[in-house]
């Protein structure tokens, strides 16, 4: 089955979705693209420049840049699918949220509870 391509102007909800996931990948796996993938893929996605205005600026065709966004996406999903790092992220910070939730609860504090505050704040930055 063909894959739907999703625009800017047909289908807004879609694409801010789908551009928020691929944001969310490029900022984990961006430093694995050469420096011109990754302008590229960062001015369409993260800055909303059109592809007419990114290829005018390269000096390359439109389609070009539309292939260049399209394999970058591909393997962006690749390498998430392969060593799901996002995914990990997510829940990570998921739980450390919990455990900050329940901290709260508990009524731990002083000395004690900011020290656990501190560690779930190192953890969190880890992600």
């Amino acid at each position: 089955m063909e894959e739907q391509r999703k625009t800017k102007k047909s289908e807004p909800d879609d694409w801010l979705r789908e551009a928020n996931e691929l944001a969310s990948l490029f900022d984990r796996y961006g430093a694995l693209f050469d420096e011109r993938q990754r302008e590229i893929f960062e001015d369409y996605i993260c800055n909303d420049m059109s592809l007419a205005e990114i290829a005018e600026r390269e000096g390359m065709t439109r389609q070009g840049v539309s292939d260049l966004v399209k394999r970058t996406s591909r393997k962006l999903r690749e390498y998430e699918d392969g060593l799901h790092m996002v995914r990990k992220a997510r829940e990570a910070d998921g739980m450390i949220s919990e455990l900050t939730k329940r901290l709260d609860e508990s009524g731990l504090s002083g000395e004690r509870g900011e020290e656990i505050r501190g560690l779930l704040q190192k953890l969190s930055e880890l992600f």
